[in-house]
């Protein structure tokens, strides 16, 4: 996906939920990027055909809440985290909507879940300061150990290193995943960059970790006004990314507002050049440039009106040129000026 003057995101279709005080607090694209699954704080889950631009299933989870909805490896399998009830991620099979397996491990809200590009093993951390490494076809963890505040967690292209990011301690640490109970092999400490980019809300408000797919960076997303892109090698800040008015509205993992959940407003595109992400506030679109950056303050490449509503959650398709955004609706978008706008 690479927008330019000529050829910018276009909205295309936006999908409504059934009431307005609704909020989603989650998107995720299967692998193939045909299907898009949606969590709300109403306790539902939406199902969207891409390539059919179509909501086609909804699915509620009353009794057991639902955030960080997320597609396994098979694209009728879902992954979600609970809010109430317990603190459990549960397997949901999507074809008959019944559960294959749970995940007990955790004592508070799970606030990120990270599965391996390479296998069925995927990460999650909580609010108890617990990180466990699982393996869906097991609910016993096959590894647990606890951090200061590991609110996020991401895997490298390779699927053979994890990054955690600690927000208390302003650092993210890397481990080696074949040596998953041993010390992280390097620390990126980001005291001092968010001492000089961000100095009012430091070590506070981080709400996404991802690497790149070429695996050169590391983006750390935040809710206040900019985002850290990172050397993903050496942990130096290659630029802060800027442009955002405001927060999101939605809580960080670290929040006890009581605000909607989020999972970051700021993702890379498929190549790694570009970051997309939303203004907070506002409801247009952000795309940074990777290749402009040079270590300090990057404006944004180019800045997007959104009419499909607030942007406090972004995700890109991982196989075609669309991405999705979300608040009270999902929107979903294409590079190509040439497509009408269709409400549905």
């Amino acid at each position: 996906m690479r927008p330019s003057n000529g050829q910018l995101l276009t909205f295309l279709k936006h999908f409504p939920n059934s009431r307005e005080d609704t909020h989603v607090t989650s998107l995720d694209f299967d692998d193939q990027g045909e299907f898009l699954v949606a969590a709300s704080d109403d306790d539902t889950m939406q199902i969207f055909d891409v390539r059919e631009g179509k909501k086609t299933k909804t699915i509620p989870s009353k009794k057991y809440g639902i955030h960080l909805a997320k597609f396994t490896h098979h694209s009728r399998q879902v992954l979600f985290a609970s809010t109430k009830q317990d603190d459990s991620l549960r397997l949901l099979e999507l074809h008959n909507e019944s559960f294959v397996r749970y995940f007990t491990a955790h004592t508070s809200q799970v606030t990120c879940v990270a599965l391996s590009p390479g296998n069925d093993t995927f990460l999650s951390c909580g609010n108890d300061d617990l990180v466990c490494l699982w393996d869906l076809r097991s609910r016993s963890p096959q590894g647990k150990f606890k951090l200061v505040t590991p609110y996020l967690a991401a895997w490298d292209p390779s699927a053979s290193v994890i990054a955690i990011a600690s927000q208390s301690t302003q650092s993210i640490l890397l481990y080696d995943v074949n040596n998953f109970d041993k010390a992280p092999f390097a620390t990126f400490d980001l005291q001092e960059a968010e001492r000089k980019y961000a100095p009012s809300t430091q070590g506070r408000a981080w709400t996404k970790l991802e690497f790149s797919n070429d695996g050169k960076y590391l983006l750390l997303g935040t809710d206040y006004h900019g985002h850290f892109l990172l050397d993903s090698f050496e942990g130096d800040v290659k630029a802060f990314l800027v442009g955002k008015t405001d927060g999101t509205g939605r809580a960080a993992p670290i929040s006890t507002s009581g605000k909607p959940l989020g999972q970051g407003d700021v993702c890379f595109s498929q190549d790694g050049r570009f970051v997309f992400g939303g203004t907070g506030g506002q409801s247009d679109l952000l795309v940074w440039d990777t290749n402009l950056a040079s270590t300090g303050h990057l404006d944004p490449l180019v800045n997007i009106q959104a009419r499909g509503g607030k942007t406090p959650i972004v995700q890109v398709n991982p196989r075609f040129n669309m991405l999705a955004t979300a608040d009270t609706k999902v929107v979903m978008w294409l590079p190509s000026d040439q497509i009408k706008t269709q409400d549905t």
